[in-house]
């Protein structure tokens, strides 16, 4: 199971953009995106590389970080977690909180339509 802390998420978006990288180019990022010291930055990479959720390789002056895992993997994960913790898995309950409140475009709506009739087409309905 996979839950990132936002620390975590900010990191990994960095990477997600574009890796490998130095950890100065990390600590100049958070620094700007977050106010992070380079120590706070430090202990917050190598967190994540006990954890396995980043990796470096030895580069000629310094070490190369980059992301042992996938954006949209996280993402499925993270969202599953959530329909199961505060929708009882109920995906239904779920789609209906997320979209209920906001105006969506024809679009928008002609792209749920399309995910729906996908799914019903490959059986998984």
């Amino acid at each position: 199971m996979i839950t990132l802390n936002n620390s975590e998420w900010s990191i990994l978006d960095i990477l997600w953009q574009g890796s490998p990288r130095k950890l100065m180019d990390l600590v100049h990022a958070m620094k700007k995106k977050q106010g992070w010291s380079k120590s706070t930055t430090n202990t917050v990479v190598k967190r994540m590389v006990e954890k396995q959720y980043l990796s470096y390789q030895e580069g000629e002056k310094a070490r190369l970080y980059y992301p042992l895992l996938k954006r949209e993997d996280v993402i499925r994960e993270e969202t599953d977690q959530l329909i199961a913790r505060a929708y009882s898995g109920r995906l239904g309950s779920f789609l209906n909180a997320l979209i209920s409140d906001r105006e969506l475009s024809k679009a928008e709506i002609e792209e749920l339509r399309d995910i729906l009739h996908e799914k019903e087409k490959k059986g998984e309905v």
